[in-house]
C-alpha cells in the first residue's frame, strides 16, 4: 500500500516520527509521500525523505501561504534536489487555490500557482493540487496551462462527480483521504464508486482527516488502509484487488521505485 499524500513534517510528529514510520511499515504500507506546504515544511519534507528509505516528498507552497512564496528560493530548492544522487523528489505540491480561508488575495493565489505549474513544467514533475472553493478558477488555470501541464493529481478531492469527469478526461488523477469514510459524505462516496479505478490514487493527508473508525484521533500513514478497504465495499471489490491497482497508479504517476 502506498499513502500518496501525508505531512509527516507537521509538528505533530516531532516527538515519535521514527515510531509513526515503523508503525506504518508494520501495517503493510510500503511507502508514503511527505507533502510541502511552504518552505521551509518542503525542506523538512526533503530532510524526512533523505532519512527513511520508504518516505519519498514534494517541494510546493499551498494557497494559505502564497504572501511568502518566493520562486527562486523555492526553483533552488527544486534544482539542488534534483542533482541530490537517488533523489526522492517525485512532485511540485501542494499547489493550487483556497477561497475558504482567504478570498481576498485571490490574484496573488492564482499568480503563484501559475508559476509553480511553470516549475513543475520546467523540471518534468507531477503537481499535486490543492482545491477548495474554488473549482471554477482551478479548472480555469489548468485549462490555461494544458499545452504543457505536467501530470495532476487533486488531493483530497471534494467536488462533484461532474467536476470529476472532467478533470479524468483531462488525464487528471483524483485522491481519496478519510473523508471519504464519513457518513455525511454521500457526494465523495458517489465519486468514489463511479470514476475509473486506474484514475484513483489514496492518501490520509495525516495528520488530519483521521478515517472512521479512528476518527477523532491523530491520523496516520497506516490508516491509509482503512480509507482502501471503505472504498473497495463501495466498489464491490476486494481491497487486496484496489490495493494492487491504486498502487500501480500512484507508482507509475510519481515513478516510485
Amino acid at each position: 500500500m502506498i499513502d500518496s499524500h501525508c505531512h509527516l513534517n507537521d509538528l505533530q510528529y516531532k516527538d515519535d516520527l521514527k515510531f509513526v514510520v515503523n508503525n506504518f511499515l508494520s501495517y503493510g504500507i510500503e511507502k508514503a509521500i511527505c507533502v510541502g506546504w511552504d518552505y521551509e515544511f518542503s525542506l523538512k519534507a526533503k530532510e524526512i525523505a533523505n532519512t527513511y528509505p520508504c518516505v519519498y516528498y514534494s517541494i510546493g507552497v499551498h494557497p494559505d501561504d502564497c504572501a511568502n512564496y518566493n520562486e527562486k528560493e523555492i526553483e533552488e530548492l527544486i534544482k539542488s534536489s534534483i542533482l541530490d544522487k537517488n533523489s526522492k523528489l517525485v512532485a511540485i505540491g501542494e499547489i493550487g487555490l483556497d477561497y475558504f480561508h482567504n478570498e481576498q488575495n485571490k490574484d496573488e493565489q492564482k499568480r503563484v500557482f501559475i508559476s509553480q505549474i511553470e516549475l513543475a513544467k520546467k523540471y518534468n514533475l507531477p503537481i499535486i493540487i490543492h482545491c477548495r472553493d474554488a473549482y471554477g478558477d482551478t479548472l480555469d488555470i489548468l485549462k490555461q496551462c494544458s499545452s504543457y501541464l505536467t501530470k495532476v493529481v487533486f488531493h483530497c478531492y471534494s467536488g462533484s462527480l461532474e467536476y470529476a469527469k472532467v478533470l479524468i478526461k483531462m488525464g487528471i488523477k483524483i485522491s481519496f483521504t478519510g473523508t471519504v469514510t464519513y457518513k455525511n459524505a454521500v457526494n465523495i462516496q458517489n465519486v468514489a464508486k463511479n470514476i475509473p479505478l486506474d484514475s484513483m490514487f489514496f492518501e490520509t493527508d495525516s495528520p488530519y482527516l483521521t478515517p472512521v473508525p479512528n476518527r477523532g484521533k491523530r491520523n496516520e500513514p497506516k490508516n491509509v488502509a482503512d480509507i482502501i478497504k471503505f472504498v473497495a465495499d463501495l466498489r464491490g471489490i476486494s481491497a487486496d484487488e484496489l490495493i494492487a491497482i491504486s498502487d500501480k497508479n500512484a507508482k507509475e504517476f510519481f515513478k516510485l521505485d
